[in-house]
């Protein structure tokens, strides 16, 4: 949503808003740069990572800062993984690593955030919007709810909302769309938001490397050349991400690199993971996730492969988690469309919230001033009104 000049750049807004298809995920119980940088370092090149502030202890609690990767389900605070993160004017936001605001947060979205707790609560101190790809529609089936944008497959899961169904057949070969969701252990990715985008928008992708050549690296369906793109070298079965632009119908990369599992600081201690479940309950040893070993995995009673699941623990090392609890939540997801200018405020966390009422302290009774009509003395002598007497006509006399 870009444009040179500022109408320009307004009438690209507008039609992209008025395009966008928002898919609105509630949990049942609860960009580019040339420049080389270390992901290690917080830059946030293509979200490879959020640097946790370097002062954000000095009105901490003193027990660390806690990551999460997960889907925004709500707001009043931002409501992800079922917590409630707080957020203020200097809470630090990007998508897919540019610098964005608040405003472009919404439900749908995964995000990857670092929070401080402050008085018994979690403060933002930074989040970043991830998209699992950007790029055109390849082909698609309304019937089964699945498309390919990019090499990569993607499902829905509408169930019978009708609305959510009809909004998602306005969607056709050759959009641009930018996919929210995270992945099943095959890759495909379960879509809870997809946003239409312009033509002239970034594409980017972001997933396991599945094959790494000296000149390719495969992602899904996507074969990327890695000839003069590279930031950091993506290796088989690790996470990577690469934007570009699409050429003579080719998607031409021009950054291709690395990411790392749980790119957060060192003081980041704990962690609030939502991912898929690569295995059924009873399964032996640590679990594997984008990359992340999972230690001490004891998935809930009745966890099926492809379940959705929140983990929580302790981070041990830069791709391993010692979990301290995995809970199962169910997902429904609708879909809405939004037309015009349109906007629902529920994804404006930027809006001011309602200040609380204040109760009117107990007050002795009020009462009404009575209103009191002056008295008009009356004249006891009326003056007699004067009598008119009416002038005779005298008529002359007839001849």
């Amino acid at each position: 949503m870009v444009g040179v000049s500022e109408s320009r750049q307004s009438r690209a807004t507008l039609q992209a808003v008025a395009a966008t298809l928002v898919l609105c995920l509630l949990a049942a119980c609860s960009a580019t740069t040339h420049i080389a940088y270390d992901p290690r370092n917080g830059d946030g090149l293509g979200g490879t990572g959020i640097t946790h502030a370097q002062n954000s202890s000095e009105n901490g609690d003193g027990i660390g800062g806690t990551g999460v990767v997960g889907t925004i389900s709500g707001f009043g605070s931002i409501i992800v993984n079922g917590l409630q993160l707080e957020f203020d004017p200097k809470t630090i936001v990007e998508t897919d690593g540019k610098p964005t605001s608040l405003e472009a947060l919404k439900i749908g979205q995964v995000i990857r955030a670092v929070a401080d707790h402050k008085d018994g609560e979690l403060h933002l101190n930074a989040i970043d919007i991830r998209h699992a790809v950007t790029g055109p529609v390849e082909a698609i089936d309304h019937d089964s709810q699945t498309m390919m944008v990019l090499g990569q497959k993607v499902h829905l899961n509408l169930g019978s909302d009708g609305p959510a169904i009809n909004a998602f057949k306005n969607i056709s070969v050759g959009n641009i769309v930018s996919v929210s969701g995270l992945r099943w252990a095959d890759g495909t990715i379960i879509a809870t938001r997809v946003d239409e985008q312009s033509k002239d928008e970034r594409l980017m992708v972001r997933g396991t490397a599945t094959v790494v050549s000296s000149d390719t690296v495969q992602v899904g369906g996507l074969t990327i050349p890695l000839k003069g793109t590279v930031v950091s070298s993506p290796k088989a079965g690790a996470q990577v991400f690469a934007s570009g632009r699409m050429l003579n119908g080719q998607f031409v990369p021009d950054v291709v690199m690395g990411e790392a599992p749980l790119p957060f600081d060192e003081d980041i201690n704990s962690v609030s993971l939502e991912a898929y479940s690569p295995v059924a309950e009873g399964g032996d040893g640590p679990v594997s996730i984008s990359g992340i070993t999972v230690e001490d995995a004891n998935l809930p009673s009745g966890t099926k492969l492809n379940d959705r699941i929140v983990i929580t623990g302790r981070i041990a090392s830069p791709n391993r988690i010692v979990a301290t609890g995995i809970e199962k939540v169910r997902t429904v997801v609708t879909i809405q469309a939004v037309r015009g200018a349109m906007r629902p405020s529920v994804i404006r966390p930027d809006v001011s919230r309602r200040t609380e009422r204040m109760v009117t302290p107990d007050l002795p009774p009020r009462g009404r001033p009575q209103s009191l009509r002056p008295e008009i003395p009356k004249p006891t002598n009326r003056p007699l009104r004067p009598k008119i007497e009416k002038p005779q006509t005298v008529l002359p006399p007839m001849a």
